[in-house]
């Protein structure tokens, strides 16, 4: 449980590991308890989640070029929710006054890893309040 967002004490030189130590520690929670929401938020709206891309370049790998809907939606559900596709790209606090963190993950199985993101809300007391993806 933290205060502020200044409780996690992030450092800009902080390593990844260091980072996820940290959330563990000050907040309770995993960074891969976070990966496990996204990927039951991305099986659960596949179907939806692929109308938000023209196409889908599986793994990168363009010659295998994704462009029916239940394709896309297939490969969401089935390759692209697996947790080691799910990058932390960087974690902000509301707004709001809410205290709740936002936890941005880039998925990297998607084109070239920088079109499909994933956002986690957590609050203060490290209980996740919602979890959600999206095409760019």
């Amino acid at each position: 449980m933290i205060e502020k967002f200044e409780d996690l004490e992030f450092e800009t030189a902080d390593s990844i590991e260091s980072v996820e130590t940290k959330i563990q520690e000050k907040l309770g929670i995993t960074v891969q308890e976070m990966k496990a929401a996204l990927s039951s938020a991305v099986i659960q709206n596949a179907d939806e989640l692929a109308t938000e891309f023209v196409n889908i370049a599986p793994l990168g790998d363009y010659s295998k070029l994704l462009e029916k809907p239940s394709d896309m939606a297939e490969f969401l559900r089935d390759e692209a929710n697996k947790l080691e596709h799910w990058q932390l790209s960087g974690v902000n606090v509301t707004e709001d006054g809410k205290k709740l963190l936002t936890f941005n993950f880039a998925n990297d199985s998607v084109d070239d890893g920088d079109v499909f993101q994933g956002f986690v809300y957590v609050s203060f007391e490290g209980k996740i309040k919602h979890a959600f993806a999206q095409g760019e």
